[in-house]
């Protein structure tokens, strides 16, 4: 089984056994708590559950902002790169382990798709090339 299935199967089984439904918008926990006007927590990114999930994985991998340094001392005032880069790959690391990734069954339908897609476009354009070549050929000679 893939991995992700294996989360998303352990996830409803948490949510299961805290009595929360499997799938639930902010904007209708926003209704229920007399919140109609206000704006949706999660973001726009992840609905119901799993936005709480992100939410806690961003905190948790997150560094928080160093304090500013004293004014006597240039050096300390910058951040080091090298912490900002560590952040920002345990932030894109984070975000990788979330993705959902294709089947390798999704993966054959949509390249078959797509490769589809291409070989008539190609006609199509291929098509009118000639004919726009015979055009221009009858007009110069």
């Amino acid at each position: 089984m893939a991995r992700n299935r294996q989360k998303a199967k352990a996830r409803k089984a948490r949510q299961a056994a805290s009595g929360q439904p499997a799938a639930v918008s902010a904007e209708a926990t926003a209704a229920a708590n007399g919140e109609a006007g206000a704006p949706p927590t999660d973001e726009g990114t992840v609905k119901g559950a799993a936005s709480l999930d992100a939410a806690q994985e961003i905190k948790r991998t997150a560094k928080l902002k160093p304090e500013p340094a004293p004014k006597g001392s240039k050096a300390a005032a910058q951040p080091k790169p090298r912490g900002r880069f560590r952040s920002f790959l345990r932030s894109s690391w984070a975000e990788l382990r979330r993705v959902q990734w294709p089947d390798r069954a999704q993966v054959t339908t949509l390249t078959s798709i797509v490769i589809g897609f291409v070989i008539i476009a190609g006609l199509y354009l291929g098509v009118i090339d000639w004919l726009a070549n015979k055009a221009v050929d009858f007009i110069i000679f």
